[in-house]
């Protein structure tokens, strides 16, 4: 199948949040915003409905108003990539929702099960590929596991199934899914700007990115530098901004995305409120993301009169 997205690529991919008001409804207004923020920036592709757009807390009809939205205001502007998941069925909704918005790929999750199995696995991500029609990634994250050289065996003849998103960092296994499938399936650096040196050295140029939500400028400057080989500079901003950042985002589970949120927050767009089981948070903790911002010179800037 020809994947028109690697046609963007390399590049860095944002992820939107899905932005929820004080009483928990999803914000069509402040979700406008803040795309027409990051098709402002010079992002390869956006990615709604990930981790970082709480895919898992969106009712069936709130992904198909997202995804219509997004879907006319991305348009072929750039990539146009969703994420889907849950069960099978529900997945599948997914799929043709992100297919009838114009999606370039899909990112499909693993599901939950009790008694989670490789045949059972293989024939999902099959089942789902095969509505989606686009190309797909696989999403391989710390919570499901990496995906075994015998699952990618498995799905190799599917042909749609052709990129895998890494949020696992095993470089071992990459190597080995390269020396056993090649091209087969195209790589992307999950774990965003802190693996990019890593992952640059081995031809993995394209990265995820969540804090492109509030700072694109900066992730995609470490993109450049990457490009032109200046490894001292990113380096320095991977310890000054991005790395720290990161250290407040891991201080709690279910920060993931309330940490990105709060940031776009003080930045002056609306992040909105997390959906339950993740958590706002600490008003500590907010205080000394402030702080790091303030040092970064990513505040909002206040309005004079």
């Amino acid at each position: 199948m020809e994947n028109p997205l690697l046609k963007r690529f390399p590049g860095v991919i944002g992820f939107p949040v899905s932005p929820f008001s004080d009483t928990g409804e999803f914000d069509t207004a402040a979700f406008r915003e803040n795309v027409k923020f990051m098709l402002d920036t010079r992002l390869a592709a956006l990615a709604f409905c990930g981790s970082n757009g709480e895919m898992q807390s969106l009712t069936i009809d709130e992904y198909r108003e997202l995804s219509a939205i997004a879907g006319e205001m991305v348009g072929r502007k750039k990539g146009l990539i969703f994420g889907v998941g849950q069960t099978l069925r529900t997945a599948q909704a997914q799929a043709r929702a992100a297919r009838e918005a114009g999606a370039e790929a899909v990112i499909i999750m693993a599901p939950y099960s009790p008694d989670m199995n490789e045949p059972g696995l293989a024939d999902y991500y099959k089942a789902v590929a095969e509505v989606a029609e686009v190309p797909a990634f696989l999403y391989q994250t710390k919570w499901s596991g990496i995906l075994s050289l015998s699952l990618l065996e498995r799905l190799q003849d599917t042909e749609n199934i052709c990129m895998v998103k890494d949020e696992n960092g095993s470089m071992s296994h990459y190597l080995n899914v390269r020396a056993n499938f090649g091209d087969r399936f195209h790589w992307v650096n999950g774990m965003a700007e802190p693996f990019a040196p890593t992952y640059w050295n081995h031809g993995v140029h394209t990265y995820t990115s969540g804090l492109a939500c509030f700072m694109p400028q900066i992730t995609l400057e470490i993109h450049d530098l990457a490009t032109a080989g200046n490894w001292d500079r990113v380096k320095t901003i991977l310890d000054e901004i991005v790395v720290p950042l990161y250290a407040i985002r891991n201080r709690r589970e279910g920060y993931k995305c309330s940490m990105i949120k709060m940031g776009m927050t003080l930045a002056g767009l609306k992040g909105g409120r997390v959906r339950t089981p993740l958590i706002e948070m600490s008003p500590a903790d907010v205080d000394d993301l402030k702080e790091l911002m303030t040092r970064a010179g990513l505040l909002a800037q206040p309005v004079t009169a």
